[in-house]
């Protein structure tokens, strides 16, 4: 089976480097030749638990061949999606957006092509270097099928190993919601705090701004307090992590905000809702890394 990844960041090296194990044949497609140079030469390395293993996909920059995978894997930010869909007009691979956010599924929905599912990934992972990663979470890839949902059961024997399944979810856009709560709640914050994700439990002063930022978030989307724990619970499950918003700005790169709080902005403007302080977020990271 032929599997494309795009997008070389710690999501993307997660998926060709499992999915290379699994006994695909992986293409990462990346921004530069300079990197698929390198993953073509030294491979991807992950490391899990201090155990350090490597796999050797193929590896070539976007648009420089034409994309004739069975299924293609798209692991950019949600905020590259447009320059990555001139990419795959062309061909009726079936397709697995990973993005945070809910903001790309309109651009989804419009797409010709008859098979389109999204990817929820619960797993930890770190960029290293361009062609290696740390494993840092253990978790669970959900997926949601928006179209086509028989020439999806093909792809799923890929994901039997243990430390990295799959599950799909019929009522994924439930998944996604809550998914969004939990990013929306913790990484502007931890960007802007500069802390990992469990201070925003241990410092009572950012447990209370996180809890604030969660009311608005639930009065946006209509959502009931009861989400509160689920939001605790994955920043004490994930209390060592960076989130990858704080890793953007560390190295001021373009965040996901717009895709996370962008989003709630939108809907909250669409209801006539005031929401100053996801407002605020929205700025202040932005500030941060322009």
């Amino acid at each position: 089976m032929k599997i494309g990844v795009i997008g070389p960041g710690a999501i993307g090296m997660l998926f060709a480097f499992y999915l290379q194990k699994a006994g695909a044949s992986v293409t990462i497609y990346t921004r530069s030749m300079e990197q698929a140079e390198h993953i073509s030469r030294f491979g991807i390395s992950c490391n899990l638990d201090g155990q350090v293993e490597t796999q050797f996909p193929d590896a070539v920059p976007l648009g420089a061949i034409a994309i004739e995978d069975d299924y293609v894997f798209v692991a950019v930010k949600q905020y590259d999606i447009g320059l990555v869909l001139p990419h795959l007009q062309r061909t009726q691979a079936r397709f697995v957006f990973l993005q945070n956010g809910m903001g790309h599924l309109s651009l989804l929905q419009n797409m010709q092509q008859k098979c389109i599912a999204v990817g929820i990934v619960e797993h930890g992972a770190r960029k290293e270097t361009a062609g290696s990663f740390v494993h840092t979470g253990m978790g669970v890839t959900k997926l949601g099928i928006l179209a086509g949902e028989e020439e999806f059961q093909a792809l799923l024997p890929l994901f039997q190993a243990p430390y990295f399944p799959i599950l799909v979810e019929k009522n994924w856009e439930e998944v996604l919601r809550s998914k969004l709560i939990v990013n929306a709640c913790i990484n502007p914050l931890t960007a802007l705090y500069r802390v990992r994700n469990g201070v925003l439990l241990t410092n009572p002063a950012f447990h209370n701004a996180m809890k604030q930022v969660f009311s608005e978030v639930i009065f946006v989307l209509d959502e009931k307090e009861e989400r509160w724990e689920h939001v605790c619970n994955v920043c004490r499950k994930t209390a060592e992590n960076q989130s990858s918003m704080l890793t953007d700005v560390k190295l001021g790169r373009e965040t996901e905000i717009d895709a996370i709080i962008g989003y709630l902005l939108m809907q909250a403007e669409k209801q006539n809702k005031q929401v100053p302080l996801l407002a605020f977020l929205q700025q202040s990271i932005k500030g941060l890394a322009p």
